[in-house]
């Protein structure tokens, strides 16, 4: 359906036609106001003009339907910024925007295959679940949704190393940001997200004999930043889970390089609460670490990811958004700035003073808007079906281990591991083996095989975050996952060097077969 038609449909659902819509935004704000709906404003979007956010913003006070699907309605689906975020290299962490922009988006529905109590530690998640008929995306959610945060941890954040690698996605319990180690206590058992200097890592606490929070690590002792020098520093939470990739280059020691340190010039002006327009850019911008002019180059990838040169931002664009006080006039900016320096979306409206809040009013119907279930046609989305969620016991107990699952968490599963389409038939379910033979299996949740490679490296005498992990079926349909071997046609299975147990030996393509190698893990941090 054209734009143009469809904001007609809309628009006729209210008993509204576009005179009156025009007529009732210039009587509010003004006909000099960026907020005046112009009443050729159907030929604009045939050309295509898309408005702006303040003229999307009066659509949505006047029709009472959400800003966010108005926003959709003109093309600009927000579920595609942590999308973009996750594909971006960057050298410092980056917070994620884990909004749920669209509670009533369509996601995939999944029901049970097997009872609770006859799922094996380990098996592929495949035979667990299978597919369902679609849900509203307000299920992922739970009652405490500003609990946690999601990061990205940059490639020269390596205080939690090996603990947690550069490339990781992962979970912040803000709920726990308050607790803190003894005098004298050593390093805490919990590992922090800190902003210090407008930078931020991850690592452990230590309290020193002067009462003074020191940020250090285990693996580089040399490696230790006192937070109290800088007294606008901040501590988000603890680290209470995280998405390991396995499958890239292991960092080293030669990679700990001491961040660059903001100087006071650059830091002059930030303030805590609600910022400016201004102010919240430039900020964010310290915070991702970025120029003007590596922000305008990441802004092209953007552009080509999302096939809209609109998405590019030039130095100048981006040098003038820290120095006023309104948003740009194409929204693709908006979404591209917000992105580039990790500013959750409805941040940047709030800051922008759009004079309406992002879940005012009620969600525009699935026949009027572009709403699509998995799996059905284009052309069949006029349809409106509703479906009861019934919540199975392996579900149940997911949600109540995580709390929470993160719409993007799909999209960041597949990043990590290195997969473009990621299925059931990828994710083996790790969270019943009580007796796992690798530290990074304990507390794990699921796993990513890849099962294009299934040849075991010579040799197994490698450190513990070098090591490749494998899934392993054995001729009584159980599974094992664990560094292994190949040799003489005997597979060998190792427990880590730190366990008393000897190697599993098993005759390959007899005993057991390597089903694949493990590119990434989801594991909780206890």
């Amino acid at each position: 359906m054209h734009c143009a038609d469809r904001v007609r449909r809309i628009l006729a659902s209210k008993n509204l036609t576009l005179y009156r819509v025009s007529r009732q935004s210039a009587e509010l704000f003004g006909r000099a106001s960026p907020y005046l709906i112009p009443h050729h404003l159907y030929s604009d979007l045939g050309i295509p003009l898309r408005p702006s956010i303040q003229q999307v913003a009066t659509l949505s006070r006047i029709s009472n339907y959400r800003l966010s699907d108005w926003l959709a309605v003109f093309g600009f689906d927000l579920s595609q910024i942590p999308q973009v975020q996750l594909s971006i290299q960057r050298r410092d962490t980056v917070l994620l925007d884990s909004s749920l922009y669209d509670e009533n988006a369509w996601i995939h529905g999944y029901e049970e295959t097997l009872p609770l109590e006859q799922i094996p530690g380990i098996t592929p998640l495949g035979c667990v679940l299978r597919c369902a008929p679609p849900v509203r995306a307000s299920v992922l959610t739970n009652v405490h949704r500003d609990r946690f945060l999601y990061a990205k941890l940059g490639e020269h954040d390596l205080l939690a190393f090996p603990d947690l690698v550069p490339g990781s996605i992962v979970r912040v319990d803000q709920s726990r940001a308050a607790e803190r180690p003894t005098v004298g206590a050593g390093p805490s058992g919990q590992i922090f997200l800190v902003e210090h200097d407008s930078v931020l890592r991850c690592g452990r606490l230590q309290r020193s004999v002067k009462d003074r929070l020191v940020l250090c690590s285990l693996k580089f002792p040399f490696s230790r930043i006192e937070l109290n020098l800088d007294p606008a520093f901040r501590i988000y939470g603890v680290v209470d889970g995280e998405m390991r990739p396995l499958a890239q280059a292991s960092a080293s020691c030669r990679l700990l390089l001491p961040g660059r340190r903001r100087s006071h010039r650059e830091l002059r002006g930030t303030s805590r609460g609600a910022p400016a327009l201004g102010e919240l850019v430039r900020s964010s911008r310290l915070r991702a670490g970025l120029s003007f002019r590596e922000a305008s180059a990441l802004s092209r990838q953007i552009a080509q990811q999302l096939n809209d040169a609109l998405y590019f931002t030039a130095v100048g664009t981006l040098s003038e958004c820290e120095t006023r006080d309104h948003p740009p006039r194409h929204i693709q900016k908006i979404i591209s700035i917000c992105i580039l320096y990790s500013i959750r979306f409805w941040d940047f409206v709030a800051a922008s003073r759009v004079a309406i809040g992002p879940m005012v009013g009620e969600p525009i119907p699935d026949q009027l808007v572009p709403r699509l279930r998995p799996g059905m046609n284009p052309s069949a989305g006029e349809r409106t079906v509703s479906y009861a969620v019934n919540e199975t016991p392996f579900l149940a107990e997911l949600m109540a281990e995580w709390s929470e699952i993160p719409r993007f968490s799909k999209d960041a599963l597949a990043f990590v591991a290195g997969l473009k389409d990621l299925s059931l038939a990828d994710l083996f379910w790790v969270g019943g083996d009580r007796h796992p033979i690798h530290p990074y299996l304990v507390h794990a949740t699921f796993v990513v095989v890849s099962r294009r490679l299934k040849k075991p490296t010579a040799t197994a005498a490698k450190t513990l975050w070098e090591q490749p992990l494998y899934m392993v079926l054995k001729r009584d349909g159980s599974f094992l996952c664990g560094a292994c071997t190949l040799k003489d046609g005997l597979l060998s299975v190792h427990p880590y060097a730190d366990q008393a147990a000897v190697p599993r030996r098993l005759r390959n393509g007899i005993d057991a077969e390597v089903i694949g190698q493990v590119t990434a893990i989801v594991r909780r941090l206890k």
